[in-house]
């Protein structure tokens, strides 16, 4: 009797992609365009959030009355807490079901913010402990940096509902010039695209589609 084994083809693993840049970069604005663009085929998500639980941590991070009073190591606990659900519930189902994701902002923004913003060096160590146990083979496969100046950034900013900001829009020039050295020695040792943010958002959109293009091989 003639057996039939039929063949899988096994599911192909889905891209991850961080986009990431400085207050006033215009991550977010250019993250729905690029969702529109591509509809289904990707899907986008944002830290901190992405998924309930880690949208509650969000509250408390940024618009808790007393935010601005934690000081780095609570907040490095919080956005650390907040990834770990947004990787567990929504990030690692999407990858292993082949579907493309983009985020708005994870580990490097806690990299720049926490360690530089903040000025607490002594967590540099431990927060790359920290990904290799919580991120393990899900790492994202490149990080896309839209660079701005600070000046710039927080001047853009500033046209911006009071709605939208949050107590780190608040922190003056010197905090966002940290921020921004803190990205560029990240992004030193991860695989990443620099795209200058100064220019119109138009030329910076077909720049970062360009790019995009190029890391989903649509």
């Amino acid at each position: 009797m003639l057996e039939l084994k039929y063949m899988t083809t096994p599911i192909k693993r889905g891209k991850f992609i961080i986009l990431e840049g400085g207050e006033g970069a215009g991550k977010s604005s250019q993250l729905r365009d690029i969702k529109e663009l591509y509809g289904d085929k990707i899907i986008t998500t944002r830290e901190p959030g992405g998924t309930p639980y880690a949208e509650e941590i969000r509250r408390i991070i940024l618009k808790s009355e007393n935010a601005d009073q934690a000081d780095a190591k609570t907040h490095f606990a919080l956005f650390w807490a907040a990834r770990a659900d947004h990787l567990k519930n929504k990030i690692i189902p999407a990858l292993e079901s082949g579907i493309n994701v983009i985020s708005d902002r994870f580990d490097s923004s806690t990299f720049a913010y926490q360690i530089y913003g903040q000025e607490a060096k002594e967590l540099e160590g431990f927060f790359w402990q920290m990904r290799d146990f919580y991120l393990g083979d899900n790492k994202p496969d490149i990080y896309i940096y839209l660079d701005v100046s600070a000046e710039e950034g927080l001047r853009r900013k500033s046209f911006q509902s009071e709605d939208e900001n949050n107590h780190f829009d608040d922190r003056k020039v010197d905090f966002h010039n940290r921020m921004r050295n803190g990205f560029t020695e990240f992004l030193k040792r991860v695989p990443s695209v620099v795209i200058d943010a100064n220019p119109s958002k138009m030329e910076v959109k077909k720049a970062l589609i360009e790019a995009v293009d190029k890391i989903f091989d649509f």
